[in-house]
């Protein structure tokens, strides 16, 4: 059996904490024993991957909660220790926080400590989950620790678009694949099912994802007041939590489109929501690509997106539209899909038809197969 470790920053709820868990979740327990560390302890879905079998750790579990004097003195060495390989990129951390040896260490996370990634004998995946070429703190964070980057057996990133600006902006071309995150399809279609309560029974538009200024949603509020003061009446659904929230609400209020715009919140199945509207809606100005968008196909439920990696998973088949990375063609791309009903049953039918490509033990597979190919390379 082989033995992998995935360090995470944090489990809250977002999107690559959803891939994580999907991955996890779907992964071969006869195949692989896996283990998640965790560098802050208390994210709002620890609980979510503990109740689904999986083993979360936190760097600071090795510190036993005793009254007995040896032990406290034990605790204080390695609380030093620790602080000590935090300071230094977490070079030498497992050595004190987790004693296991593992066969794969798998760094998930963007901002997790590389060094503590590598240990002797173990095999090094990372994990670029954004387009560094539209992001430009998260490229400047990717060039800052490009040298121990280097020193990764397999970066896996997570849309053809992410790997093509990493190549381009890094210059590395040696070990770098492309898979796209696996999404527990069965799941979200049979979640998808449940009812939910919505304001009024007007037609409405979902957008799904962590309130914060890179996903869009004061530009995505300022064009549906736009449409809406044409004539064209519709709801739009935001579903999500995150520090833009106030912000958000205020210009909701400012903007008098409380009655249309419906801010639903953190919700645990956001499916619902997504099977009863209209369209999805990314409204991001960066994204690697994002796992919500391959649900919204998952559930037959066409896009229109300002990120140009969802068309990725358009395949051949038309399920939506990619606009320009500006309020003006997202505008005129929301305005289509609103007023062009053949346009849009067109699309509707594509995105239906494009449902079944979504297998999540399909994708799992390839990339348990990349795995396996790792651990048999000399």
């Amino acid at each position: 059996m082989i033995k992998i470790l995935f360090i995470h920053n944090k489990l809250v709820c977002g999107g690559a904490e959803q891939a994580l868990f999907d991955l996890v979740t779907l992964m071969d327990k006869t195949k692989f024993d896996i283990t998640v560390l965790v560098q802050y302890d208390g994210g709002i879905w620890e609980d979510k991957f503990k109740e689904a079998g999986i083993r979360v750790l936190s760097i600071w579990d090795c510190q036993k909660k005793s009254h007995n004097p040896l032990i406290k003195l034990q605790n204080q060495y390695k609380r030093k220790k620790i602080v000590k390989a935090l300071n230094h990129d977490g070079e030498g951390l497992l050595d004190v926080c987790i004693k296991e040896k593992f066969d794969i260490i798998v760094s998930y996370n963007g901002s997790t400590l590389q060094s503590m990634c590598f240990a002797k004998n173990a095999k090094t995946v990372k994990y670029i989950h954004g387009d560094i070429d539209t992001n430009p703190e998260f490229c400047k964070n990717i060039l800052n620790i490009l040298d121990s980057i280097c020193r990764f057996d397999r970066i896996v990133c997570v849309s053809d678009t992410a790997k093509t600006s990493f190549e381009k902006i890094t210059g590395l071309r040696k070990g770098i694949i492309h898979h796209y995150n696996p999404l527990n399809s069965e799941k979200v279609t049979k979640l998808s099912l449940q009812e939910v309560n919505i304001q009024n029974s007007m037609p409405y538009i979902c957008a799904v994802g962590r309130l914060a200024p890179e996903k869009g949603y004061e530009r995505l509020i300022r064009i549906h007041k736009r449409i809406i003061n044409d004539g064209i009446f519709h709801n739009l659904i935001i579903v999500g939590d995150g520090p833009e929230k106030d912000n958000l609400m205020h210009m909701i209020a400012s903007e008098h489109v409380d009655e249309t715009v419906i801010m639903m919140g953190y919700q645990a199945n956001p499916y619902p929501y997504i099977k009863q509207s209209l369209f999805f809606v990314c409204s991001s100005f960066t994204e690697g690509l994002p796992v919500i968008a391959m649900e919204s196909l998952a559930l037959g439920v066409p896009i229109v997106s300002s990120a140009p990696s969802v068309g990725e998973v358009f395949g051949d088949v038309e399920c939506g539209l990619i606009t320009g990375n500006d309020d003006s063609s997202l505008e005129a791309g929301i305005r289509k899909m609103l007023t062009d009903e053949s346009f849009y049953q067109r699309m509707k039918k594509g995105a239906e038809q494009r449902s079944t490509f979504f297998d999540g033990k399909r994708m799992v597979k390839e990339i348990e197969h990349e795995l396996i190919s790792l651990i048999n390379e000399k």
